[in-house]
């Protein structure tokens, strides 16, 4: 069985690059490897793909799971969030274990709904299985192999969107506590997540037109204790400019700072989210750092800002996602709705028993 399974390039000590390809196995099952090195990196990886054009057999029916999900991670590791590469590698390690060893054309759905029925009796939820799942196809498609639709296998019940605490309750708790800036920055500017409020230097702000902007350029993510800084968003549609309020202009210009390209709030992950959660906590509300980005679009889509508008503040791609996943239904508006509905229908009830009663008369 061979694979193009490949590892990342690597500096050496003398300043060349490095790239290992696993292309094969020998008789006795151990991994044949080819080690390429050059003066660049990108010489090395155009010249570890020739290679593989040339040796690796991608037979898909040799091809298994495990095989065709590093093959599809390791194609897309310098082209996509860091990230993002590192959720594929926890889900490839972690999630839908049993059927890593099946070939990929012989997968069938029987296989994959006991897989999901383990992860699901570990406690994994809806989420966490069908991006896994998810994975695994677009692996096998890289291989012209069509895994069954999702829709064919029965995962555990999505959680139930939690209502999210009265803004105006949460902002009183928010302003002028340590956490008040990186806060304001993801339920006011955009709905940032807590990676761009990170990743924001003083050098984004600009002003155009007689209005102050803030560019939402990177992102700075804590992956295994450590941060990286991404010179993209997580989306192409997550670079954006978003208008910066006064209020927030001002907070930003106390902080000290010696060049354009330090961090506006320099702090790590860790220490901002360890303060917030105890600031909620204190104040009995529950409710994540990221819900901040819920609270934003649920305003927004409140107070009758088109879907258009807030798609282009936030950086969403469209509004299934808005709807799906950010924008939650207070209980006030219910309540107000059914008032509306409950003024009708006491009305109706109101004029029929007058009815009835004149011509009873």
């Amino acid at each position: 069985m061979k694979s193009n399974i490949t590892m990342k390039v690597q500096q050496l000590s003398n300043g060349k690059f490095r790239k290992q390809v696993t292309y094969g196995k020998k008789a006795n099952g151990k991994p044949m490897r080819k080690s390429i090195v050059g003066d660049t990196e990108l010489e090395v990886i155009i010249a570890a793909e020739e290679f593989k054009r040339l040796n690796v057999d991608v037979n898909p029916s040799k091809i298994t799971v495990k095989e065709a999900v590093e093959a599809y991670i390791d194609s897309k590791r310098n082209v996509i969030a860091a990230s993002t590469l590192y959720g594929y590698e926890v889900a490839a390690k972690n999630r839908l274990q049993s059927i890593q060893g099946y070939f990929i054309t012989d997968l069938k759905v029987i296989d994959i709904q006991r897989a999901v029925n383990i992860d699901a009796e570990r406690g994994l939820g809806y989420k966490s299985i069908k991006s896994a799942y998810d994975l695994i196809r677009s692996a096998a498609s890289i291989f012209e192999v069509e895994l069954p639709s999702a829709r064919k296998l029965r995962f555990p019940p999505k959680n139930v969107k939690a209502e999210l605490p009265d803004l105006d309750k949460v902002l009183r708790v928010i302003i002028g506590s340590s956490v008040e800036l990186p806060c304001l920055l993801a339920v006011w500017c955009g709905g940032m997540r807590i990676s761009e409020v990170r990743g924001l230097q003083f050098g984004d702000i600009y002003e155009d037109d007689g209005g102050r902007y803030i560019r939402v350029r990177r992102a700075r993510v804590c992956i295994n204790g450590h941060d990286v800084i991404e010179n993209r968003n997580k989306t192409e549609l997550s670079t954006r400019d978003v208008p910066l309020p006064d209020y927030i202009y001002n907070l930003i210009s106390k902080v000290s700072h010696k060049n354009d390209d330090d961090f506006i709030i320099n702090e790590n992950y860790g220490n901002i989210k360890a303060r917030y959660d105890r600031l909620l906590k204190k104040h009995g509300m529950k409710m994540t750092f990221h819900d901040l980005r819920a609270q934003f679009a649920t305003t927004m889509n409140g107070l009758g800002v088109q879907k258009e508008v807030l798609e282009k503040l936030g950086g969403w791609a469209n509004s299934k996602v808005l709807d799906a996943v950010y924008i939650r239904t207070p209980k006030q508006r219910v309540r107000d709705s059914l008032k509306i509905f409950d003024d009708f229908m006491y009305g109706v009830i109101r004029d029929t028993r007058t009815e009835k009663t004149d011509g009873a008369a």
